[in-house]
């Protein structure tokens, strides 16, 4: 393939169309709520996608965020698999932010769910237009003729026109319906691995990330912000009024503790010819700060409130309750009974926050690391009072991201101070400012009771989950948790009993809580996960053996609550196989040394199976993981090696959570500031992983970003139980 890492916005329709010899295909694409984590089915207007040029050029142009995940390589691989392209001669386009492109939010692991058909039908009705206007010119019938590997050939192989000798005639021919499609055997690129298109750019240093960009006339500025939530500025004790490089020290107001969507926090911006003047005279400033009614917010009794909360009824999920739990457990028996916690988490992406903005009366352009251009263009437009066509967001590479980028209030801010300054600004966050002032993941308790027989079946199951909803950011007075939150981990958990009740409790938080990677699966995978493992330890039983026991041979689960779309039901077969085929791959029945166990969980997420066992000890005091092993179903998977990647990174993220993962508030304000105190795994702590797929089988695509998440957790607390017969219900399992 050739260097084709091109961010540059240069290539619009214009500038297609304006080519001799093109063939231009659009696609259309649904578009997706921003709280919801489901596709829907109302389609947008057409978009660009595919290109031909006439020198035989393909350009693809990708329509999500690219963030280490690789989707700029996996939507080029199937359009270029349908097209029958020749790899080496197809380049990648990233699409600015606009809504003729559809959904671009990449976000929920639904990049490829979402689009893959779509994707199949551009590339294949492309390769059909070819074959048309090569019939047409040779005066026979389409099915004589086919398109194999970048040229159209005839019946007896003499005659072949290359696709760029057949773009301009295939430009006029309408765009069919129902182009056929590739049989999953046929697949040149879908299913095979292929080297991320950004890998040779990244690596050499080429690739343009938010704080690499630039505009002529650009200022930088870096913002102090109030520790608490809500709080503005009072007064500026030691303003300097002549720093060599200053510009403007400007005050933004506060933001409110709920809406509007994603409002700039407010603070003091100290704006300066370069960044580390910047830097210097920010943090140099004593600032008074007001108060608001988050300034007394404190994590540790928001965690007591979630404790109590979850020892008393809450409300019932929809559907949820079966049989008469209450009289089961007035029955008495071996009752199990635990409480999980965890705490609050930040993102901490390599890449801090960062944006530039270019605000005149021609318009706004915007460039940075954004999750979801498209909305944010449409944010932006509405903060300026600016007609939409006169907004232009433009995407650079995400250096990591986890759900943080998807939430463009640090755009608005570059946009803000551009607009007061008449120049462009870059605003660069600190990775103090990225760990004090996150939209953080919701600290969670929840409550598992069961009475279980003797070969740890549980007769009766109470579960009960208390955390402050995403929806809290939204909307003043939301409090209880959404059905989508719920239907991560709980209200579709697939141990079905014949006396089980689900319980849910919301609790407004004292700061932003978002979307994180998994979103509220950690929680409640870990919870589940650690919960089945200790009535297996009750029972005396196998974990796995006990976990197989406990689910049916096969069906789909019908969940109470919000139902999962059709196509995509947990599939009790594919849960059961991802469980075997860990068990068969981590050698589970082979003796470990002493003091080395086993840890085992599962969890179905983002509509993909995984299954995962840890290999861990206790190593002066410490917990030390030797060994991972994880099996993925994803259904149809576009590049292996992504897929593998995504599985190693996802321990590697888990690890870090269940290891060092703890955000504390204290009147307030954040305690931690950066990796000395909100460390991410460290290279020697770092298992050995191995990683196996479960073939396609011609199933549907589902997530592959997030799904490996969920079991790390538990299946690290499993086995440093199966080591050291200590359990671990709180994470982190350090603190």
């Amino acid at each position: 393939m050739n260097a084709i890492a091109n961010l540059s916005p240069d290539f619009s329709r214009r500038g297609f169309l304006g080519v001799s010899g093109v063939l231009v295909l659009g696609a259309c694409l649904p578009s997706r709520g921003m709280l919801g984590q489901e596709h829907q089915a109302s389609p947008f207007e057409p978009n660009l996608l595919l290109a031909i040029s006439s020198d035989g050029t393909v350009r693809v142009t990708c329509h999500r965020s690219e963030m280490g995940q690789g989707i700029r390589t996996a939507i080029a691989q199937v359009v270029a698999d349908e097209l029958d392209a020749d790899w080496a001669r197809v380049e990648v386009a990233q699409a600015p932010g606009d809504v003729k492109y559809g959904d671009q939010n990449t976000d929920g692991s639904i990049s490829i769910l979402l689009n893959y058909e779509r994707l199949r039908t551009a590339g294949a009705s492309a390769r059909l237009m070819l074959r048309q206007a090569a019939a047409k010119r040779w005066a026979v019938d389409v099915e004589d003729v086919r398109a194999v590997h970048h040229e159209v050939i005839d019946a007896d192989g003499k005659r072949r026109l290359g696709y760029g000798e057949l773009a301009t005639d295939a430009a006029l021919l309408p765009v069919p319906i129902g182009a056929p499609l590739k049989s999953e055997a046929e697949h040149r690129y879908i299913g095979k691995p292929v080297v991320h298109v950004d890998a040779e750019a990244i690596t050499r240093g080429q690739s343009h990330f938010g704080a690499d960009c630039s505009l002529p006339n650009m200022a930088t500025a870096i913002i102090v912000r109030c520790p608490w939530l809500g709080g503005g500025v009072r007064a500026i004790r030691n303003k300097p009024s002549n720093a060599p490089g200053l510009v403007a020290i400007e005050i933004l107001p506060p933001a409110p503790s709920a809406g509007p969507l994603f409002a700039p926090l407010g603070g003091v911006a100290v704006v300066a010819e370069d960044t580390w003047t910047a830097i210097k005279i920010a943090r140099s400033l004593e600032i008074e700060w007001t108060n608001s009614p988050n300034h007394g917010f404190n994590s540790k009794a928001l965690q007591e409130s979630l404790r109590e909360a979850v020892m008393k009824p809450g409300t019932p999920v929809p559907g949820s309750g079966k049989g008469d739990v209450d009289a089961v457990f007035a029955k008495g028996g071996n009752e199990v009974s635990a409480i999980y916690e965890t705490p609050f988490l930040a993102h901490a992406p390599m890449e801090p926050p960062v944006a530039i903005a270019d605000v005149s009366e021609k318009g706004a352009f915007v460039r940075a690391p954004l999750q979801d251009p498209q909305s944010a263009r449409g944010l932006i437009a509405s903060y300026l009072g600016m007609a939409l066509e006169k907004v232009e967001v433009t995407l650079t590479l995400l250096g990591g991201a986890f759900g943080r980028k998807s939430k463009p209030d640090f755009a608005l801010e570059a946009v803000e101070l551009s607009k007061r300054l008449a120049r462009p600004v870059r605003v660069q966050w600190l990775r103090e400012d990225d760990i004090r002032h996150d939209y953080y993941h919701a600290p969670s308790v929840q409550h598992h009771r069961a009475i279980i027989d003797n070969q740890g079946m549980p007769q009766a199951w109470l579960q009960r989950t208390a955390f402050p909803s995403i929806t809290t950011v939204f909307a003043a007075q939301a409090q209880a948790p959404a059905p989508f939150e719920l239907e991560q981990g709980f209200s579709n958990l697939p141990y079905a009993v014949d006396h089980q009740r689900m319980e849910s409790t919301g609790i407004r938080p004292g700061v932003r809580v978002g979307w994180l990677r998994s979103v509220c699966n950690v929680f409640h995978g870990f919870s589940a996960n650690v919960f089945a493992d200790e009535m297996a330890a009750a029972a005396g039983r196998d974990a796995i053996e006990h976990r197989l026991a406990m689910l049916p041979t096969g069906g789909k689960l019908n969940q109470p609550g919000m139902p999962a779309p059709a196509g995509h039901e947990l599939d009790f077969a594919r849960l059961r196989e991802v469980i075997e085929r860990v068990r068969k791959l981590s050698q589970w029945q082979r003796p470990r040394p002493e003091g080395v166990g086993l840890g085992f969980a599962v969890h179905q997420s983002f509509r993909s199976y995984v299954a995962t066992v840890l290999e861990a000890s206790m190593v002066n005091g410490r917990p030390h993981i030797s060994n991972a092993y994880v099996v993925l179903d994803c259904g149809t998977y576009v590049n292996p090696d992504s897929c593998i990647a995504q599985m190693q990174g996802a321990v590697v993220f888990g690890l870090s959570l269940a290891l060092h993962g703890s955000i504390d508030m204290e009147d307030g304000a954040v305690v931690q500031s950066n990796f000395h105190d909100y460390p991410v795994l460290r290279i020697a702590e770092a298992p050995a992983t191995k990683v196996e797929l479960v073939p396609a089988q011609g199933r549907l695509p589902a997530g592959v970003g997030e799904p490996g998440v969920p079991p790390v957790a538990p299946a690290l607390v499993n086995a440093l139980f199966a080591a050291s017969g200590v359990r671990y219900r709180s994470l982190p399992v350090t603190a």
